[in-house]
C-alpha cells in the first residue's frame, strides 16, 4: 500500500520541485482498518476475560492485601481548604511552564521578538509567583 502521493510542481528557476503529502484515498482505508482492528481487539479481550475469569472467587479475594486497609473508615473526613489551593497553584504553575517547551523548539526562528514576548510572559508568571507568596498562599499552616 501507498501512504504518500508525489507532486512535481515547477520550480521558478526551472526544474521541478517534488513533494510528498499524505494521500487521504489511502488513508481513510487505513484508518478504518485501524478502527476496526481496535475494536475487534478490545472485544476479544473483554470476552477472555470473562470466560477466563473465576466463577465462585473466594471470600479472601475480597479482603484488602498488601498492606491495605482492612476495616473500613468513615468517607467524611474534613479536608484543609489550604491542600486544594496548593493543589490548584501548582497545576496553574505548571501549566504555565509547559509554554515555554515549543518556545525553546521555535527559539531560532523566532528571532528577539519572541524572546521579549516570552520575557514578558516570564515576567508575569514572576509576579504572580511573587504576589502568591507574599499572600502566604504557599505556607502550610
Amino acid at each position: 500500500m501507498i501512504y504518500t502521493c508525489v507532486t512535481y510542481l515547477p520550480r521558478r528557476g526551472g526544474g521541478l520541485n517534488v513533494s510528498l503529502r499524505l494521500c487521504a484515498d489511502c488513508l481513510v482505508p487505513a484508518l478504518a482498518i485501524y478502527l476496526i482492528l481496535a475494536v475487534l481487539i478490545v472485544g476479544v479481550m473483554m470476552l477472555l476475560t470473562g470466560r477466563l475469569a473465576p466463577r465462585y472467587p473466594t471470600p479472601a479475594k475480597g479482603r484488602p492485601y498488601e498492606s491495605g486497609v482492612s476495616e473500613p473508615i468513615s468517607t467524611f473526613t474534613r479536608w484543609p481548604v489550604r491542600y486544594a489551593l496548593v493543589g490548584m497553584l501548582f497545576l496553574i504553575f505548571d501549566v504555565e511552564a509547559l509554554f515555554f517547551y515549543p518556545w525553546a523548539v521555535v527559539l531560532r526562528n523566532l528571532g528577539w521578538t519572541g524572546v521579549l514576548a516570552v520575557l514578558s510572559f516570564f515576567i508575569v508568571l514572576g509576579v504572580g509567583y511573587v504576589y502568591a507568596r507574599q499572600r502566604g498562599a504557599l505556607e502550610w499552616r
